[in-house]
């Protein structure tokens, strides 16, 4: 084939249409239309019809244009904080994984974005720019704060929204653990097993959950005589290791309560480094229960969360809304958590 003829098969592919498509198929357009869309009202035989033509004609479907046309681009946007621009941590990257395997299921493009509830406005790089061009049918905050401004703009204009974690609007949706009970499990378990000397290592307070977490550690605690406190603003790996480090120099301390798994290896070279052991000196409680865990020595025992059936929960109430399905009068849905003991206590 020749360089002339190339070109001109590539232009003819370029202007496609859906008539195209229905007529190589020997569908209506509305038929192929519904394959397009991704709806479940068609068969698994005529939707392999119409996508192979799709592929063969080289059909191309303009998501940019069906969005501001005001029809479903069948795109949802998992938005999550910023960090100031740190990497996203372990829990976020299994998280992560389970929403799009069932938005995958659903059909659903899935389009990840950084955003901020201080600047969203004024800043462009911000996932908020593309729900105010009508890119997205709707949003899935795997973070978010209180009184959060995004979550007023997406009720203002209609966009379907699903919250991970707690909050205290009763008029959204929401998925997440009872974070107090987090708390309390965890600090329960530590003074069971003797230890009353704790430190908590939380994230930013800034979250819902790190303060319910504080407040149900705090009141386990103090049903046992002790010295309990908690430290906010440990968000990475770094920030656990000097933190901790910290500690073992100048505080007394028999345990190591630590929101997130992944943080705990900063916490286990501080100890390691302060000639210390797990858990015959200073014990180590993590929370997520993420795969990492177990490859750590010694194993460390952990506060689990089901990631599969939560990231189920958000993709399901995020379809449901924007499908218009009736979803029930339920607003939260909250999942309890268990302690799962290792070596580490």
């Amino acid at each position: 084939m020749d360089s002339k003829e190339g070109n001109t098969m590539e232009q003819k592919k370029s202007k496609v249409t859906i008539t195209d498509v229905a007529n190589a198929c020997g569908l209506s357009i509305k038929t192929v239309s519904r394959v397009i869309n991704n709806s479940e009202n068609v068969s698994v035989r005529t939707r392999n019809i119409v996508n192979q033509a799709i592929q063969d004609l080289g059909y191309k479907t303009n998501i940019l244009a069906r969005g501001l046309r005001g029809n479903k681009t069948n795109v949802i946007m998992i938005m999550t904080d910023r960090h100031e621009e740190e990497h996203l941590s372990s829990w976020h990257t299994l998280m992560l994984k389970y929403l799009f395997s069932y938005a995958r299921k659903r059909h659903l493009k899935v389009i990840m974005a950084p955003s901020s509830a201080t600047n969203f406005i004024s800043d462009e790089t911000d996932g908020y720019y593309m729900l105010d061009n009508g890119l997205v049918d709707g949003v899935i905050f795997l973070e978010h704060v209180p009184n959060d401004p995004r979550c007023e703009f997406l009720k203002e204009n209609g966009i379907p929204f699903v919250l991970f974690g707690e909050t205290e609007d009763d008029t959204v949706w929401s998925v997440s653990l009872d974070n107090y009970q987090v708390g309390f499990k965890g600090g329960r378990y530590l003074t069971g097993r003797g230890y009353r000397d704790i430190v908590f290592l939380l994230g930013d307070p800034k979250f819902n959950s790190n303060g319910e977490r504080a407040r149900g550690f705090l009141d386990a605690a103090n049903e046992t005589k002790g010295n309990y406190r908690v430290r906010y603003g440990i968000s990475t790996v770094d920030l656990a290791y000097r933190t901790a480090k910290d500690i073992l120099e100048n505080e007394s301390v028999d345990a190591f309560f630590v929101s997130g798994d992944e943080r705990a290896i900063g916490v286990y070279r501080a100890i390691q480094e302060a000639g210390y052991q797990i858990p015959k000196d200073i014990a180590v409680l993590g929370i997520d229960n993420i795969p990492i865990g177990n490859y750590l020595h010694p194993r460390i025992s952990t506060v689990d969360q089901d990631f599969d059936v939560m990231a189920r929960e958000c993709v399901s109430l995020l379809a449901k809304q924007i499908n218009g399905e009736d979803i029930g009068m339920k607003r939260k849905v909250t999942y309890m958590s268990s302690v799962v003991e290792r070596e580490s206590t």
